[in-house]
Order: structure tokens, then sequence, then C-alpha cells
């Protein structure tokens, strides 16, 4: 019998040892995948905005912290953004676009080790979406150009007043869920495969541009499949 609770005692000394020495904090860096329909910048004829191409519609780079609050559980903060930039034509002087779609995320994530080197992994997260753009014009061309933006995603209301820098915003809110595989090349670094889905609330009738509601672009980002492959580095 005193033999059983020295066996115990052990035991639960070595398990509190290891989960005291996991590492708590985990950097990743990576690329994810997705295939968003941007009809709003594909199809529009009035407005110049840059080809469409893998990097700026399909690609995803992204980065991400997370605490381990338990021993099979983390928690913390991701952001993955698309970016698309115009080129200045000199000759025709038309103005520069440019476009940022960012989706900030605060996953919940729980995981067990299948393997010594091998670990499954289940996230939830929700989603802080924004869409933001910009253009680079003449000033004497600011009204006209953006107008002519606005009315090509089909707002015809013309804007009387701009300010010194004009952007457009819109936010949303979202969720995601990802089913993942980590491989750890080390005790502190590991390669992590993810596939599961995002769902964005967009509306294109929320655009802000200088306290004022527009029409911004279709965007067809309500309900995604989303693939992410980071390099892991872990902290004590």
């Amino acid at each position: 019998m005193i033999q059983i609770y020295r066996y115990i005692s052990i035991y639960i000394t070595i398990m509190t040892f290891s989960v005291a020495v996991q590492p708590k904090i985990h950097f990743e860096v990576g690329l994810g995948f997705y295939g968003p329909e941007m009809k709003g910048f594909d199809d529009n004829i009035d407005v110049p905005f840059p080809n469409k191409s893998l990097f700026n519609r399909n690609l995803l780079p992204n980065f991400s912290i997370f605490y381990e609050f338990f021993h099979n559980a983390r928690v913390g903060y991701s952001s993955y953004v698309s970016y698309e930039y115009g080129k200045a034509n000199l000759q025709e002087s038309q103005p520069v676009f440019k476009r940022a779609i960012r989706y900030r995320m605060l996953p919940i994530e729980t995981y067990f080790r299948w393997r010594p080197r091998i670990e499954l992994n289940f996230t939830l997260a929700p989603i802080w979406g924004r869409g933001r753009i910009t253009m680079d014009t003449k000033p004497n061309d600011k009204y006209e150009d953006w107008n002519e933006l606005l009315n090509s995603f089909g707002d015809e209301d013309p804007l009387s007043q701009l300010g010194g820098t004009d952007v457009m915003i819109n936010d949303w809110f979202g969720y995601s869920g990802l089913i993942g595989v980590r491989y750890y090349l080390s005790p502190r670094t590991g390669i992590d495969l993810k596939f599961g889905f995002m769902h964005n609330g967009y509306k294109k009738d929320k655009w802000i541009l200088q306290k004022n509601k527009v029409i911004g672009p279709d965007l067809s980002i309500k309900d995604l499949p989303l693939f992410t492959l980071k390099y892991n580095y872990a902290l004590k």
C-alpha cells in the first residue's frame, strides 16, 4: 500500500513538472489561402483597379501569438491580411488605389498529443474584419476621382467635401472554425497546418468616408473555406 502511494506521488510530481515546463507563449507566422469573389474590383470597368492575381486575391500573410492557460488549451490573437496596391500611371494621370482587408481573430485553441511529435488541434475564433480603400490622386482631381469610384460601386450620391486624408473604412464581425495538425521539429518549433472556414458579416452599404455613409464594392466573403500553413516557435 505504501508503494502504491509512493508511485502515485512520483507520478503526480512528474506530471506537475512536465506541465510547469511546457512553453506558455507561442508565436506563429505563415500564409493562409482562401478564395473570395471581389466583383466590385474585378468587374469594375469604370475604375482602373489592379488585375487580380494569386497574391492579391488568395494569399493571406498572417501572424499569431498564443498563451497556454491550461495544459491543453491556448488563447491568443491572430491577424490575416489581404493587400492590393495599384501602380502609378504618369502618362494618363490616373489615381492609384490601395485596398486592404484585415481579419483579426481572438482564437481559443484546444489540442492533444496524438504522437510524441504530432499534435491535433481545434480552434474557434470571433472575427473583427476591416476593409480599407485609399486613393493617391491630385488635389484638384480629388472630388471627381472619389465620386467616380463611388459611382462605380453603385453610390449615386456625390460627396461635397473631403478632408486632407481620405480613406474608406468598413468594419464587420464574424467567426471562424479550424481543425489542424502540428508536427514538432523540436520541443520549441513546429509546422502547423489548419483547414476550416470563416464567416464574415460584411455589408457593402456600411462603408464610411469622411463620416459619410457610402456604398462600397461587392465582396463575396461571407462563407469561405480557409487553409493555413504556419511556422510555430514557443517560449517558456
